[in-house]
């Protein structure tokens, strides 16, 4: 887990009574009160497929920006020591 400054950044899971898994951390500040975004994990994980498959459409008001693919790829590589999927999801998820 990261935090900076009272902000995390952490993978849970929703929980069967629909509660938030949050880690120890967070979780001793009880009542305390949170902005929350959630993202599931297997979108990242499917948009990461599609840009590496160069299969990724871009669309909105930022499609005049160019991303080099072949220098993104190098980054994630140089940062998770590899560009399998799975291999960052996993090591996202430690």
């Amino acid at each position: 887990m990261e935090s900076t400054a009272k902000t995390y950044k952490f993978i849970g899971k929703v929980l069967p009574d629909g509660h938030l898994s949050i880690p120890e951390d967070v979780a001793k500040d009880t009542g305390g009160e949170y902005e929350v975004l959630l993202t599931p994990v297997d979108d990242i994980k499917r948009l990461i497929s599609l840009h590496l498959e160069g299969r990724l459409e871009r669309k909105g008001r930022f499609e005049d920006i160019k991303l080099d693919a072949e220098r993104i790829a190098e980054a994630i590589k140089k940062t998770f020591g590899t560009d399998n999927i799975d291999d960052i999801i996993d090591a996202v998820r430690r």
